[in-house]
């Protein structure tokens, strides 16, 4: 695992690592001003983002990553999984995210518990997950593999470079009988993940493509072929 965190690391460092965060942030600027759960918090990085105007609690099972994490801004960091939660008050935050977690957890519904008790009502809750049609997209045209893509729309989990076997869900059913409504999705990775990576270190590259990917990610079909889907959740 120690190579494979490495590796994930240097992924998120290269243009087309760097320009998912751009994205990212763009999405999440309406939040200032809150109390903030990062659920899955890796390499701190959008923790110790939103930490500028926030009041952030990190959360992140593996050590490594923490060790490794970004800090030029104050939050507190937990190392832990479910079992942190349940030691935090009830209805303690204004918003949650988890982002590219649930596909690596195998009882989803008791982590969407977990969240629904914790945040306040009219609370936010922040989900980035796989989007199926983005995978067999990328598959086919970025890597050329039609039997991974043929294996992905039989049902089989992708395996990724770094964190191992992801598994595709449905977020309207991980969410029924909860008091958890969706309001709103967006996409990530529209575009930049179906190009060529020689062509990402191009001057200019990042900055065109994050115009571009702004442009459509709320926008259908657009969002809708994206490798990622970035959820908005209501706390009724």
């Amino acid at each position: 695992m120690a190579a494979n965190i490495q590796a994930y690391l240097e992924n998120l460092q290269q243009p087309w690592g760097q320009i998912y965060y751009d994205i990212l942030f763009e999405q999440l600027q309406d939040i200032k001003g809150k109390r903030v759960l990062d659920f899955g918090s890796g390499f701190g990085l959008v923790a110790n983002h939103l930490a500028k105007e926030n009041q952030v609690l990190a959360m992140e099972p593996n050590e490594e990553m923490v060790a490794l994490r970004s800090q030029d801004h104050p939050y507190q960091q937990f190392v832990g999984s479910l079992d942190q939660l349940a030691s935090l008050e009830d209805a303690s935050f204004d918003a949650i995210l988890c982002h590219n977690v649930l596909e690596y957890v195998e009882d989803r519904k008791v982590v969407l518990k977990a969240f629904t008790r914790l945040l306040k009502p009219g609370g936010l809750l922040s989900i980035v997950k796989h989007n199926e049609v983005g995978r067999v997209l990328q598959t086919v045209v970025f890597e050329n593999d039609t039997q991974k893509a043929l294996d992905l729309l039989a049902g089989q989990n992708l395996e990724t470079h770094s964190m191992g076997l992801a598994q595709a869900y449905d977020l309207d059913r991980a969410v029924e009988d909860l008091a958890l409504e969706v309001k709103d999705y967006q996409g990530i990775r529209v575009f930049y993940a179906l190009q060529d990576n020689r062509f990402k270190g191009q001057e200019g590259w990042r900055e065109s493509m994050l115009k571009m990917e702004l442009a459509v990610c709320q926008e259908s079909p657009y969002r809708d072929i994206a490798f990622f889907q970035h959820y908005r959740l209501k706390r009724s």
